[in-house]
């Protein structure tokens, strides 16, 4: 397996040295992840909020959160995480996870695999904005870095400020066609860099 590397800034993957985009970055290029209809400065916000919310519950699900150290306007969505954590009996065994996957070569980061109750292997993904449909893409595409990615049940968590969460779960007999859209979508990214 090459060594994985993420540059912060600019959110640039890196495969034993060589740039390789990353799920978001496809999904966003070719058109599928579009937040055009937020004015700009609204979206820089909400895209920072969601950063923060993942520090903030990547620290308390490995007990390391400092919960005086919270900004107010984001304790709402910690206790939102809290609260389907009890309410679900989620155990997290990978937080945050960069996954790279050798045949098509692309990287991103997993936002939590575990176990939720007898349900199974559970690929999770947090949003702090509304789960639209896409997301079941962004997950088929995490799964491409496990073995048997379509045993994994894919399951969204939108966490709202008020402390309530809503739970989206997408079909395991939907995986292979839901990686057959992002692997589309992967296709056209390279073309266009190709063309470019």
């Amino acid at each position: 397996m090459p060594e994985l590397t993420l540059e912060e800034s600019g959110h640039v993957y890196r495969a034993d040295g060589v740039i390789v985009p990353s799920v978001t970055q496809v999904l966003s290029d070719v058109g599928i992840i579009d937040y055009s209809m937020i004015p700009a400065g609204d979206r820089d916000r909400y895209l920072q909020r969601g950063k923060d919310v993942h520090v903030a519950t990547h620290y308390d699900d490995e007990g390391d959160l400092d919960d005086s150290a919270l900004q107010e306007d984001l304790s709402g969505y910690l206790l939102a995480w809290r609260k389907f954590r009890a309410d679900t009996a989620f155990t997290p065994n990978l937080i945050e996870y960069r996954g790279f996957h050798e045949k098509y070569r692309y990287a991103g980061t997993l936002d939590r695999s575990g176990t939720w109750d007898a349900r199974g292997r559970i690929l999770l993904d947090l949003k702090t904005g509304e789960l639209l449909w896409w997301v079941a893409l962004q997950l088929a595409a995490y799964g491409g870095f496990f073995k048997s990615p379509a045993s994994f049940r894919r399951v969204g968590v939108e966490l709202h400020g008020d402390g309530t969460y809503r739970v989206q779960e997408f079909p395991c007999k939907d995986f292979q066609a839901d990686f057959a859209v992002f692997l589309s979508a992967l296709h056209i990214y390279n073309e266009k860099r190709r063309h470019s």
